[in-house]
């Protein structure tokens, strides 16, 4: 029986533009931006921000370094800004209703320019509420020193949370992290980025008899 829903941010809550993302990176000079941007696993600098190994100010030192230029911090925030869009507001009501009767929580490969200068502050969302109010807790990739798929971050969720992972739906964009939450022992589902995942959700939760 369900109780526990996890949920990515990015290709679930949020919609991923990868692409656009890369034309601002490249605008402000980093021209190997489609090297190192990528819609599940980024690498070089962009992963090291993601898995805790540089903090913001030394991500920003060593993307001025790469683009061979001053950048204005606010360059960089819109830059990072611009791999997602605001939430769909059904997706985020869609939330509260399910957190009703289920613990709800974010698992996500994010970086902390992302998260405080936009989805923990009211910019979030169109109710001005930032994502810290719409589930149990919020648990990223930089904090916890680790990315999906790595076993260890589903690890150190349960720990956390105390939740039974065979008790938990684990919603996200990428196969390999579904394949890495499978391997922990959750349920799970395959999100595709844009996809209104209400029906599939509802569909997996009056199987178990809890809708």
């Amino acid at each position: 029986m369900i109780r526990n829903i996890v949920f990515d941010m990015g290709g679930v809550l949020v919609d991923v533009h990868r692409e656009r993302a890369i034309r601002q990176f490249q605008s402000i000079g980093v021209r190997r931006a489609a090297e190192l941007i990528d819609s599940s696993h980024h690498s070089g600098i962009f992963l090291a921000i993601e898995d805790g190994s540089i903090d913001a100010d030394t991500f920003c030192r060593r993307l001025c370094a790469e683009a061979g230029r001053a950048i204005p911090r606010e360059a960089i925030e819109q830059a990072w800004q611009s791999i997602v869009d605001p939430p769909a507001p059904y997706r985020l009501d869609c939330v509260l209703e399910l957190r009703k009767r289920y613990r709800t929580f974010v698992l996500s490969n994010n970086n902390p320019i992302l998260m405080d200068g936009w989805a923990r502050t009211a910019r979030f969302s169109a109710a001005g509420r930032p994502v810290t109010d719409y589930f149990d807790r919020v648990y990223v990739s930089y904090e916890m020193k680790c990315v999906k798929p790595d076993m260890a971050i589903y690890r150190m969720m349960v720990a956390d949370s105390g939740i039974v992972p065979s008790e938990t739906l684990f919603l996200d964009d990428s196969r390999d992290n579904i394949r890495a939450g499978e391997a922990a022992g959750f349920r799970t589902h395959l999100v595709r980025n844009g996809e209104d995942w209400r029906g599939a959700v509802s569909a997996i939760l009056e199987a178990e008899g809890r809708v």
